[in-house]
C-alpha cells in the first residue's frame, strides 16, 4: 500500500484539497500500516541509527547520549536496549594485572579475565552506572529511583540478556576486576551499609525508600540508585560506578558453587552454557560440620548439610574474605585470587564470605544496607539457591561494546 499523499488544494486558498477528516484518515494511515517509513522501527543497540525494515541506516544523534558522554568526558555513555530502556554506562577500558602493582595478591600478569571472551581480548567493557531499576520485561539503569529487587538468580539473567544482543547480567570476572583496580587506585568505595549512611562515616548519607532516618534500622533502609557521594563510586568520581558495596547484594553470573566446589568460567563468556562451566579442584570446606569458617580445600571434609539440598536453611559457614584459609592439601589457583574466591594475603579487599557447601548456590555480592563492617567489594554470599529473593538482592547488567 503507498504512502497516502495529503492533497494541498488551489493555492493560496487550498480549494479542491482535503478535508479535516480526509486529512486525519491519511495520517492515521501513514502511521500505523507497518510497510510505511513513518511506522518503521526505531533504535539499534547503539543508539546511534535509525533503521527501517529494508535495512537504511541514517545516522541520527540522541541529546541524552551526547550530554551524558560530554559531561563525563566519554566515561559515560547512554545505550538504549531493544525494549527502548535508557541505560547509562560506565565505560570501562582495558589493564592489566601487572599494571595494578597488587604483587602480594599474586595475581600474575596480561589482560585480566573480565575483558577475555574465550581467549580473544576486547579494549573495553560497559558496566551499569546504577543498579538496575524497573523498566518492563527487562530493565532500566537510571540514577534516583529505586533499584529493582526481589528477583531470583535467572530472573535477572533474562532480564538482562532480554535487553539485547551484547547484553548480560554482570559477571565475577567484570565485579573482580573492578575491585581490583578501585584497590590499586586507592578508591574503594563505601556505601550504603548502614541504613542509609556508610557505617564508617556516618554523614555519608543518601535518601532513604522509606524517607526514613540513616541509621534508623527500623523500616526500610535501601536507598535511590546514585543518590549517594562520589565515595560510593568506584573511581571516587560522579563518572563512577555506583552502589558496588551495600545497598543490596548483587547476583553475579559465570560461577556457582556445586555441593561445595566451585564452578567458574575461564574468562568472560557470558555465553558458555552454564553446564559447562568447568569445575575446579577447588573446595569451600568448612572447619566445622555444624559451622565454623569456610576454607579452601580439595575435597569436603565438613560438609554442612545433605548433598542434593539446595533449601536455603541449614547449617552455613562464614569468615572474613581477608582471613580465608587454605588447607594443606589445596593447590592454589591463580584463577580463584583473580575472581576474588582465594587470597594470598590478608591484605586484600573487605568483606565476609558466607557459604553452604551442599546442593547448588549461586553468588551475590557487597552487601546490603544493613551489612555494616561485613559489606565490602569482597563480600560473597554464596547460601542461597538459584530460586530465592528478598528485597534486599538486586543486579547489574553489562554490555559488550
Amino acid at each position: 500500500m503507498a504512502i497516502a499523499t495529503v492533497n494541498l488544494g488551489t493555492s493560496p486558498s487550498g480549494a479542491g484539497g482535503d478535508t479535516a477528516r480526509n486529512l486525519a484518515e491519511k495520517f492515521n494511515a501513514n502511521f500505523t500500516t507497518q510497510t510505511h517509513s513513518a511506522s518503521r522501527e526505531v533504535g539499534t543497540s547503539n543508539d546511534n541509527h535509525v533503521i527501517d525494515k529494508a535495512g537504511l541506516q541514517i545516522l541520527i544523534k540522541d541529546p541524552r547520549r551526547q550530554e551524558v558522554e560530554a559531561l563525563s568526558g566519554g566515561r559515560n555513555t547512554v545505550i538504549y536496549d531493544a525494549q527502548g530502556n535508557p541505560n547509562v554506562m560506565v565505560v570501562v577500558p582495558r589493564f592489566t594485572y601487572e599494571s595494578l602493582g597488587l604483587t602480594d595478591l599474586q595475581l600474575g600478569t596480561g589482560t585480566p579475565t573480565a575483558f577475555l571472551t574465550n581467549g580473544v581480548p576486547c579494549g573495553e567493557i560497559l558496566i551499569a552506572k546504577y543498579l538496575a531499576s524497573s523498566g518492563g520485561a527487562t530493565c532500566s539503569v537510571v540514577g534516583g529511583v529505586q533499584p529493582l529487587t526481589s528477583v531470583n538468580y535467572d530472573q535477572a539473567k533474562s532480564r538482562c540478556t532480554g535487553k539485547g544482543a551484547n547484553w548480560h547480567l554482570m559477571s565475577m570476572h567484570e565485579w573482580s576486576a573492578i575491585a581490583l583496580w578501585s584497590l590499586a587506585n586507592g578508591t574503594v568505595p563505601r556505601g550504603n551499609t548502614n541504613y542509609g549512611r556508610a557505617h564508617d562515616k556516618l554523614f555519608e548519607t543518601a535518601r532513604r525508600a522509606d524517607n526514613g532516618v540513616p541509621g534508623d534500622a527500623s523500616g526500610t533502609g535501601r536507598t535511590d540508585t546514585g543518590k549517594g557521594p562520589a565515595t560510593w563510586t568506584h573511581d571516587h568520581t560522579v563518572h563512577g560506578i555506583h552502589d558496588l558495596v551495600g545497598n543490596v547484594w548483587e547476583w553475579q553470573d559465570q560461577m556457582l558453587l556445586s555441593e561445595g566446589q566451585i564452578k567458574a568460567t575461564l574468562d568472560n563468556d557470558p555465553s558458555l552454557a552454564e553446564s559447562a562451566w568447568p569445575s575446579h579442584a577447588a573446595f569451600y570446606d568448612s572447619t566445622s560440620s555444624t559451622g565454623g569458617a569456610p576454607r579452601l580445600n580439595d575435597k569436603i571434609v565438613n560438609r554442612l548439610g545433605t548433598v542434593g539440598d539446595s533449601a536455603n536453611a541449614g547449617n552455613s559457614a562464614s569468615v572474613d574474605f581477608r582471613l580465608l584459609t587454605k588447607e594443606a592439601a589445596y593447590v592454589p589457583s591463580e584463577l580463584m585470587r583473580r575472581l576474588l574466591l582465594e587470597t594470598a594475603t590478608a591484605n586484600n579487599l573487605q568483606g565476609r564470605v558466607y557459604m553452604r557447601n551442599f546442593g547448588q548456590r549461586l553468588p551475590i555480592r557487597g552487601g546490603s544496607w544493613g551489612s555494616g563492617v561485613d559489606a565490602g567489594l569482597g563480600a560473597l554470599y554464596l547460601s542461597f539457591s538459584r530460586s530465592y529473593s528478598n528485597s534486599g538482592i538486586g543486579f547489574r547488567p553489562a554490555y559488550f561494546a
